[in-house]
Parts: structure tokens; C-alpha cells; sequence
């Protein structure tokens, strides 16, 4: 049986934050908290309630076109994350580190991926139909406003250090419901 926990993801920054003792520091990790918890969770309004007014996002997308400016990020996660298979994550994190103005975490990225998406999105697979599962090296730059909200994501990633298929036991609940939408869409 596959060992994939999305709350991982988020875990560890509550670990840090029950550690942390400065205030702005907490204030910081609790929006990190909400933030990753409403992308496993697939909470938009979660997710778009840490931002600051004004966020931008770096390194989320291949190509120079990020998405800037809360529409454009809700659109993201609208089409992209939430409804374009990326949300079932599992982010482990070797390393938080947090100072007045920013949080850097790094650490192994895992994400489900359907077939089909990694076709449109120009890669080779041998089954359109199963599932994936993409392990990267990623480093993230959260920079805050000084009111405590995340102005936007800075993502740095290596190439992917594998992409095996899952066995179809092992892919989790959520991104099963993910595929029978997308295959009722396409019929």
C-alpha cells in the first residue's frame, strides 16, 4: 500500500507554529497553516482568505504568464489546482524557516496526477487513464504584507525526481471523485 498522507502537507507547519514563540512569527505561520490546509482540503475561500490584496505568484505555472492579483490566482486554483487535478498533494517539509517578513519552506513535493492532465500538458505516459504520482524537490518563498497576509507564492522546483503509476487501490478517495467528474465532463 502506497504511504501518502496529504495532511503532511500542513502538519508540519502546525508543528512549528506550536514551537514558535514571536508573535508576527505565529501570526505569519497560522496564515501558512490555513493556507495549506485549504489546499488539501480544497477550500478556495480558505485558501484566498490568507492572501494579502495585492498577491502574486512566481514559478506556479511553466511559461512567463503568473498569475497576478486575487482574480487571477482565484482562476488559478479554480482551473488549474482545484479543477485541474493538482490539489492532491503531499507536501513534506525538511525545513521552515521564518523571519519578519518571510517564510521558506523546502522539502519533497508529492502530487497526484491523472494521465490525461499530463498529456495536455505535453508529457509521455503509457496509460491515459491511470494515475500518477510526481515526486519533486520544491522551495517555496513566502513573502507577508506587514498586516500578516501572504502576498504570493515563489516557487522553485527541481525536475521531478519520479513519476510512477499508482495502483488503482492507492489512489486516495478524493482524486478518484476528481477522475469520474472529469470522464462524465468529456462523455
Amino acid at each position: 500500500m502506497l504511504d501518502f498522507d496529504p495532511t503532511r502537507t500542513w502538519k508540519v507547519v502546525q508543528e512549528k507554529l506550536d514551537q514558535t514563540t514571536n508573535p508576527r512569527h505565529r501570526a505569519m505561520l497560522g496564515e501558512l497553516l490555513n493556507h495549506a490546509r485549504g489546499e488539501v482540503e480544497g477550500d478556495l475561500e480558505r485558501v484566498m482568505g490568507t492572501l494579502s490584496a495585492t498577491p502574486a505568484y512566481r514559478g506556479v505555472r511553466s511559461g512567463p504568464k503568473q498569475p497576478v492579483g486575487t482574480d487571477e490566482i482565484r482562476d488559478f486554483y479554480v482551473n488549474e489546482v482545484f479543477g485541474g487535478g493538482r490539489f492532491c498533494i503531499e507536501g513534506n517539509k525538511d525545513r521552515i524557516v521564518v523571519d519578519d517578513d518571510t517564510i521558506i519552506t523546502e522539502g519533497t513535493m508529492r502530487v497526484m496526477l491523472w494521465g490525461r492532465d499530463l498529456e495536455r500538458q505535453g508529457a509521455t505516459v503509457d496509460d491515459r487513464d491511470a494515475v500518477y504520482l510526481m515526486t519533486v524537490r520544491l522551495l517555496i518563498v513566502w513573502p507577508f504584507d506587514k498586516s500578516g497576509k501572504i502576498i504570493g507564492e515563489e516557487s522553485w522546483n527541481q525536475q521531478p525526481e519520479s513519476v510512477v503509476k499508482v495502483a488503482p487501490e492507492d489512489v486516495p478517495e478524493n482524486f478518484r471523485v476528481y477522475v469520474r467528474e472529469k470522464l462524465k465532463e468529456a462523455a
